[in-house]
């Protein structure tokens, strides 16, 4: 189960920085200063890369916020290939020092996921889930990893809950993300803007109904 309760350094990096911690505490002693610094500046580096800090959720129930750290490098309209439905596309490129955990779009429920490793046509990694709100409004978060990254940590499962901006994942050096969204949603972000996992609201969703409410209300 997804859970808002961890550290400030990621647990999925306690193992790597143990073992730098110990590297360093051991060449204190045992070797040069020289080595010593060495890995203590690594050491340092990977706190800092690993750093995993509390986000202020917003208290918008119909808003989707972005599931990771990174810019903004896409928006347009496309069609999700797993539902076949016409949405807005929102890519999400996370770069080498961004945060790497990973926190859900909406509140809702995991209808479906998808994996697939690559093909010759793809060298990345694909990770895809299904969500879906109690007001039945679908979003689609497909994940392509870097391709140096071998390892990631998903902590959703078909048929559970998860909150809106809730940690449940923790990708290693980042990835891309592509956000596919209602298409009445009414967009807050734009291409080359800077957001933050958990607290940036990408969009607003608009339900058909309200949108053609507020058409007719402008005439």
């Amino acid at each position: 189960m997804p859970s808002n309760r961890y550290p400030l350094i990621a647990r999925e990096a306690w193992t790597i920085l143990s073992i730098l911690l110990v590297l360093t505490v051991l060449a204190q002693f045992l070797v040069g200063s020289v080595t010593f610094f060495i890995l203590l500046t690594i050491l340092s580096v990977a706190i800092y890369l690993f750093r995993d800090p509390n986000r202020v959720i917003p208290s918008q129930p119909l808003a989707i916020v972005s599931p990771v750290h990174g810019i903004i490098t896409l928006i347009e309209e496309a069609e999700e290939i797993r539902l076949h439905n016409q949405t807005l596309r929102v890519q999400i490129t996370m770069r080498a020092h961004d945060i790497y955990s990973f926190r859900s779009p909406i509140e809702g429920k995991v209808i479906d996921q998808w994996s697939s490793l690559p093909d010759k046509n793809e060298s990345r990694r694909h990770f895809d889930f299904h969500l879906k709100s109690d007001e039945g409004d679908s979003v689609v978060t497909a994940i392509r990893l870097k391709d140096i990254v071998r390892r990631f940590h998903m902590y959703l499962h078909s048929g559970e809950r998860t909150g809106q901006g809730q940690r449940c994942g923790y990708f290693y050096i980042g990835c891309v993300v592509d956000v596919f969204i209602p298409l009445e949603s009414k967009l807050q972000v734009e291409v080359g803007q800077y957001v933050q996992s958990g607290s940036t609201i990408l969009a607003q969703i608009i339900h058909s109904e309200v949108a053609s409410a507020i058409q007719s209300d402008d005439f």
